[in-house]
């Protein structure tokens, strides 16, 4: 094949398996029983052809942090809980929040008052019907994402669409537009004041002109996060929480549990907290952890950032 005719190849085969995993099998969920979709998700989780590019994506991050790259049933756990993600997008277009949140009980029960402020998450996918589950329970709910403005570069038109899609079922199952991270501080505040809770990822990469903070990563390495969010948590006060999804590998299950956190006075307590609820989770399930594709992003700290403390 010529160079030309190579790439138009490689291309439709991009966007064919991007139809299959990211719209194909996940949008079962949007007209079947939802334990008849987590059967055949289970069954088609052995399948290589699923979710190909993200399972080999994963694999040098997994040895980078000493795991097995060719560990099968992580690479079956791992699609099975992609595809989870993937689905809630359609769960929600068919069935609506309530619909979507049925799918992830919340235990145990928030009691008490719904008082506004910060709720951390940690990058372990399973979004979606948590934030529709904090909304059924009484919270206004706001989520911080990162803006989509135009397709990515090496991103196929299947995986936009996608991508699109999600934001929009974002908004569906929040009931409002999310806070884009351009800028979301003053929108941040502003939402807690107006009676928010505003959910934020705490697993955030180093970059450049970035202040971060020294964590430990696990097998005891040294790492990094950015400290943008803990420095605003500590700048608000009130009230700080953190929602949790727990995911049983033998029945599909999903829970919820929103904790709420001890009050930290100085950023290096709310980092040593925070990160200990990080490995907790890591060692728990792995499989769902969203940065595989480039953990080293989290150990080397970039030219230019400010270590604080």
């Amino acid at each position: 094949l010529s160079g030309h005719r190579w790439l138009r190849l490689h291309l439709l085969k991009r966007e064919l398996r991007d139809l299959l995993s990211l719209w194909l099998v996940p949008g079962l969920a949007a007209f079947l029983p939802w334990n008849w979709c987590l059967w055949i998700w289970w069954r088609l989780a052995g399948w290589s052809w699923l979710l190909r590019e993200e399972i080999g994506g994963s694999r040098g991050g997994r040895q980078t942090m000493g795991l097995d790259p060719g560990d099968r049933e992580f690479d079956r756990r791992f699609r099975f809980g992609f595809t989870l993600e993937h689905a809630d997008v359609f769960r929600t277009l068919t069935f609506g929040w309530r619909g979507l949140a049925r799918t992830m009980p919340l235990q145990p029960a928030v009691t008490g008052p719904l008082e506004p402020g910060l709720c951390y998450f940690f990058s372990f996918n399973q979004g979606l019907p948590a934030l529709a589950q904090l909304r059924m329970a009484g919270f206004k709910v706001y989520m911080v994402y990162r803006a989509l403005n135009q397709r990515p570069a090496g991103v196929g038109w299947m995986r936009y669409g996608y991508m699109r899609l999600r934001l929009r079922m974002l908004a569906k199952v929040c009931g409002a537009a999310g806070i884009g991270t351009g800028g979301s501080r003053e929108r941040i505040v502003q939402s807690i004041a107006e009676g928010g809770l505003v959910t934020i990822a705490v697993d955030t990469p180093p970059l450049p002109g970035n202040g971060v903070v020294e964590i430990e990563f696990p097998g005891g390495r040294r790492a990094w996060w950015r400290t943008g969010v803990l420095k605003l948590a500590l700048e608000l006060g009130g009230p700080q929480r953190c929602f949790i999804v727990h995911v049983d590998w033998k029945t599909g299950a999903r829970t919820v549990e929103l904790r709420q956190l001890e009050p930290r006075g100085d950023l290096a307590g709310l980092a040593r907290m925070l990160n200990q609820l990080f490995l907790e989770l890591y060692h728990y399930q792995p499989e769902l952890w969203f940065h595989w594709p480039a953990p080293q992003g989290f150990l080397i700290a970039p030219a230019g950032v400010k270590v604080e403390t």
